[in-house]
C-alpha cells in the first residue's frame, strides 16, 4: 500500500473518532429527529454500499467531506475578516509548537534575502571547527577564502559548529514594511510590500530547517510609520487635530484600536504559514517619553483602561488567534521593566505582571548600553556585561515566577559597542560570552543576540572547558535563584508587610495563596485587621529542596470591631516553598 493510503486512512480514523474540530466540524452524528426505522433503513444503505468500497476510497470520502467543509469554513472567514484574512493551516498541515532552548542571531531583511551557497557554509563550519580546536594550520589556510562569504553564510555556518540554533528575522521592519511580498490584502492596500528584501521566504525557511535552525519572525507592531501615514485615522491623534508624531518625527499607530491589532496578526498568521517557528511582537508598547505627550494626546477606543492593560488584551488576544497555528509567541520588552512595577506615572504601557501570562517568552532587552549610572551599583553599566546581565535576570525571574503560567525568560543581549556612551567599553566575543554566562548561571539556557550590522563572532557562542564541566543552573544549597535562603526570604517578607511595600510582599507569596491582581491584593492587605508591630527571624530547618520550615517571632496588633488586641508569637513555625525556583512565605498568624 502507497504512503498516500495511511494518510487517508488515518484521517479516516480521526474523523471518526474525534468528530470534527472546533473550525467547522464534521458532523457524523443522527438528527434526533429520525426515527428508528429510518436509522435502520441509512444503516442497511449505508451496509449495502460499504462492502464495495476499499479503505483507502474510505478515506478518501472523508478526505474530500472534511476539505469541502473547510472551504466553506474559510469562505465565512473570509467574509468576516475582510482585508486581514489569513487562510488556516491546510488540513494534513497542522503542527504543534516546538519546544526550544533558542539560542539566537538577530537578522535584517537584508542579510535574511542574500543567496546562499552551501559549499561556503560548509567553509565556514570548518573554519569554526578549526578554532574549537586551536588548529592554526587550517585557520590559516581557510581564512583567505572567508572575504568571499557574505552575513548569511556565516550566520548558517556559526549556527551548523557552535550553539547557536534560531535566527531572529525582520517580517515587518521598522519603518512598517514588509521583507517579503505578504499575499494579505491590507499589506496592499497600504503599500507595505514596496521594499520587499527576501526574494524567496520560502526557500530560506526551507534552507533554515535543513540546518535545523528554529525561526522567528520579528514584527514591529505599534512603531509602524508606514501604516501610520497611509491610514492616520489608525494613529495617535492630537487632541487639539491631527497626527502625533515623536521626537523623530515618526507617527505611532495607536494600541488601543482593535483594527490595529488585527493588522498585525495577519501578518503574524501569514508567517506562520510559511513555516516560521515562533511570532516574536517588537515595539508590543506605547512611545517613550509619555510625560511630553499624554497631556496633548487622544486615543480612539480607549474608553478609560490602562496603557499596560491593553497591552496584555493585545497578548492574549493574539496568542488565542495563533493557536490554529503551531507557533510560539514572545514579546519584547524594555529591560527596566524587570524592576519596575507599575506603568506609573503612564508611560510604555509595558509591565512584567500584565504581560508575562500571556506570552510563552518574555524576552527583555538587557543591553548594559541601555542603562544610566547607578543601575545594579555601576557607574558605567555598558563596562559590566556580566554583572547587568546577572542583575537584571535576577528581577526578572522573582517577577516571572509571581505569573501564574508565564512564559519562559528569554533576553536580548548586546553585541555591538556604544561609543555614545562615556565610560563604553568594546564589545568583542569575551563581553558577549560574559551576558550568555550570567544567565546561564541562573538556569536560563536561551538568549537573542543583537547586532544591527549581523556580524557575529564564532567564538561567542563556542563554550569553554570550564563551562563543559559545570552544572547550571549553578545552585548553592538552601539559596534560591535570586541568592536568598529561606531565612532571608522570611525576613524581607516581614520588613516590607512592615513597611507596607506590598509588592514585594506579593512577589514573595505562593501565587495559589493570593490573588492574581495585585490591586485587588493591595486592598486586602490594606484592609487587613492585622498590622505587624515587630519580628525577628531565628534559624530555618531544610525539609526538602523545596520545602522548609523558619522559625520566627512576631507581634501584631488585630483591630476588630473598634478594639485592639496584640497578638505574639515566640519561635513558631512558618512554611517556605520554593515556586520556579524562587523562595515564598506561607503567612501562618496564630
Amino acid at each position: 500500500m502507497n504512503k498516500k493510503y495511511y494518510v487517508l486512512l488515518g484521517l479516516l480514523t480521526l474523523l471518526l473518532l474525534v468528530v470534527g474540530c472546533s473550525k467547522g466540524p464534521i458532523d457524523i452524528t443522527i438528527s434526533e429527529s429520525v426515527t428508528s426505522t429510518e436509522q435502520t433503513e441509512q444503516t442497511e444503505q449505508t451496509s449495502s454500499i460499504a462492502p464495495t468500497l476499499s479503505d483507502e476510497e474510505l478515506a478518501q470520502m472523508a478526505l474530500d467531506k472534511a476539505i469541502k467543509e473547510r472551504e466553506e469554513f474559510e469562505a465565512v472567514r473570509k467574509a468576516e475578516l475582510g482585508e486581514f484574512y489569513v487562510p488556516l493551516p491546510a488540513i494534513g498541515d497542522e503542527r504543534s509548537p516546538i519546544a526550544i532552548n533558542a539560542k539566537g542571531l538577530f537578522m535584517t531583511g537584508s542579510t535574511a534575502g542574500k543567496n546562499v551557497d552551501k559549499t561556503n557554509v560548509e567553509l565556514y563550519r570548518t573554519y569554526i571547527e578549526a578554532i574549537k580546536a586551536n588548529d592554526t594550520k587550517v585557520i590559516n589556510r581557510l581564512s583567505p577564502s572567508l572575504s568571499q562569504l557574505n552575513t548569511l553564510e556565516k550566520a548558517i555556518g556559526i549556527a551548523a559548529a557552535t550553539e547557536i540554533n534560531a535566527f531572529i528575522i525582520d517580517v515587518k521592519d521598522d519603518n512598517g514594511v514588509m521583507t517579503y511580498k505578504s499575499e494579505i490584502e491590507a499589506i496592499e492596500n497600504v503599500d507595505a510590500n514596496r521594499y520587499t528584501r527576501i526574494k524567496d521566504v520560502e526557500g530560506l525557511i526551507t534552507l533554515l530547517d535543513e540546518y535545523e535552525i528554529y525561526t522567528i519572525a520579528r514584527i514591529v507592531v505599534f512603531k509602524d510609520r508606514n501604516f501610520a501615514y497611509e491610514r492616520p485615522e489608525y494613529s495617535i491623534q492630537l487632541k487639539n487635530g491631527g497626527v502625533w508624531h515623536d521626537y523623530s518625527g515618526t507617527p505611532w499607530v495607536n494600541p488601543f484600536d482593535k483594527h490595529v491589532w488585527d493588522y498585525n496578526l495577519a501578518i503574524a498568521k501569514e508567517a506562520a504559514l510559511l513555516g516560521f517557528d515562533e511570532i516574536q511582537y517588537d515595539y508590543v508598547r506605547f512611545p517613550d517619553s509619555a510625560a511630553s505627550y499624554n497631556p496633548i494626546t487622544d486615543f480612539p477606543g480607549r474608553d478609560g483602561k490602562r496603557k499596560d492593560v491593553a497591552i496584555g488584551e493585545f497578548l492574549e488576544y493574539s496568542k488565542e488567534a495563533l493557536q490554529d497555528y503551531g507557533v510560539n509567541l514572545g514579546a519584547d520588552v524594555f529591560g527596566m521593566i524587570t524592576r519596575s512595577w507599575a506603568d506609573s506615572p503612564e508611560d510604555i504601557g509595558q509591565t512584567w505582571l500584565e504581560m508575562a501570562g500571556h506570552v510563552d517568552y518574555m524576552c527583555p532587552m538587557v543591553y548594559p548600553s541601555h542603562y544610566g549610572t547607578g543601575w545594579y551599583g555601576y557607574d558605567v553599566p555598558d563596562a559590566h556585561p556580566y554583572g547587568v546581565v546577572k542583575g537584571a535576570m535576577v528581577e526578572a525571574i522573582e517577577k516571572n515566577s509571581a505569573v501564574k503560567g508565564s512564559g519562559q525568560i528569554r533576553p536580548w543581549i548586546q553585541d555591538f559597542t556604544a561609543t555614545w556612551v562615556d565610560g563604553y567599553i568594546n564589545y568583542g566575543f569575551n563581553e558577549v560570552r560574559q551576558q550568555i554566562l550570567a544567565a546561564k548561571e541562573l538556569g536560563i539556557d536561551e538568549y537573542m543576540v543583537w547586532n544591527p550590522s549581523n556580524v557575529y563572532d564564532p567564538k561567542s557562542f563556542i563554550m569553554t572547558e570550564k563551562e563543559k564541566n559545570t552544572t547550571y543552573p549553578i545552585e548553592r544549597p538552601d539559596y534560591d535563584l535570586v541568592g536568598r535562603t529561606p531565612a532571608d526570604a522570611m525576613t524581607e517578607y516581614f520588613k516590607n508587610e512592615k513597611n507596607n511595600r506590598l509588592s514585594k510582599v506579593f512577589l514573595l507569596t505562593p501565587v495559589d495563596d493570593r490573588t492574581d491582581d495585585f490591586e485587588a491584593f493591595y486592598d486586602e492587605m490594606m484592609g487587613d485587621s492585622y498590622e505587624l508591630i515587630s519580628y525577628s527571624v531565628s534559624s530555618y530547618e531544610m525539609i526538602s529542596s523545596q520545602e522548609a520550615q523558619v522559625k520566627v517571632s512576631y507581634q501584631y496588633k488585630k483591630t476588630e470591631n473598634g478594639s485592639e488586641l496584640l497578638i505574639e508569637a515566640n519561635d513558631t513555625i512558618w512554611k517556605i516553598i520554593k515556586e520556579r525556583n524562587v523562595w515564598k512565605i506561607k503567612r501562618n498568624i496564630e
